[in-house]
């Protein structure tokens, strides 16, 4: 990995947990998410051998499923409540 990459990626993983953390808009807890997986990846495959390219593609894989069921679970949400946001939730399931 290049050593002017390295800190570009962990202040992204930074960034993105915070984004998550942070956000009361359920979009941005997602964006936050993504950015959290696609800056993790490469240190993930830091060492280039199979094993850790494997950990890669199951890594993104379980993290694309399990991006599509959060959308998923916020689409729910704002046919039964009519809104976007995280903090003021109408609906006693959500």
């Amino acid at each position: 990995m290049n050593p002017l990459a390295q800190p570009v990626i962990y202040s992204t993983i930074f960034a993105g947990t915070l984004i998550t953390a942070l956000s009361s808009h359920w979009f941005f807890t997602w964006v936050g998410l993504e950015m959290n997986m696609l800056a993790f990846i490469p240190v993930l495959t830091k060492k280039m051998n199979p094993r850790s390219t494997e950990a890669a593609i199951k890594y993104f894989l379980t993290q694309a499923t399990a991006s599509m069921i959060l959308l998923m679970a916020i689409l729910f949400n704002n046919m039964l409540s009519g809104q976007w946001t995280m903090t003021n939730t109408t609906n006693q399931y959500s």
